[in-house]
C-alpha cells in the first residue's frame, strides 16, 4: 500500500490498461474508416461498370448502324455510294464518346489504388 492507504501498481498497470484502450480506438476508427473506403470503391466500381456497359452498347449500335446504312447503300444499284456521310459520322462520333467514357472509368479504377493514408486520424 502507497503512503495515503491506496494500493500501489508498481509495474503500471493502469498506464497499460490506458495504452491498451487508445490502441483498441484506433484500431477501430482504422477499421470504420476501411470499410468506408470499400464501401465508397464498390459505388465506384459499379458506376464505372455501369458505364462501360452503356457504352459497349453504344459502341454496337452505332457499328450496326454504320454496317447496315454502308451496306444497303453499296447494294443499291442506283444509289450514289457516299450520300449517307452525316450519319457515318454521327456513328463514329458515337464511337469517340464510348471510348471516352471507357477512358474515364477506367481513370475511376485507377483512382481506387493510389496511396491513401493508411491509418486516417493519426498524425504522422
Amino acid at each position: 500500500m502507497g503512503p495515503d492507504g491506496a494500493e500501489h501498481d508498481p509495474i503500471g498497470n493502469d498506464d497499460r490498461g490506458a495504452e491498451l484502450g487508445r490502441r483498441e480506438a484506433a484500431l477501430e476508427a482504422r477499421e470504420a474508416a476501411l470499410a468506408e473506403r470499400m464501401n465508397a470503391a464498390e459505388d465506384i466500381l459499379a458506376a464505372a461498370d455501369q458505364r462501360d456497359a452503356i457504352s459497349d452498347a453504344r459502341d454496337a449500335a452505332a457499328d450496326k448502324r454504320e454496317g447496315d446504312l454502308d451496306r444497303a447503300e453499296f447494294m443499291e444499284p442506283e444509289a450514289g455510294y457516299g450520300a449517307h456521310w452525316s450519319e457515318r459520322r454521327h456513328a463514329g462520333l458515337d464511337r469517340k464518346h464510348a471510348k471516352s467514357d471507357r477512358e474515364a472509368s477506367q481513370e475511376d479504377r485507377v483512382a481506387l489504388t493510389e496511396d491513401h493514408d493508411e491509418h486516417p486520424g493519426e498524425q504522422a
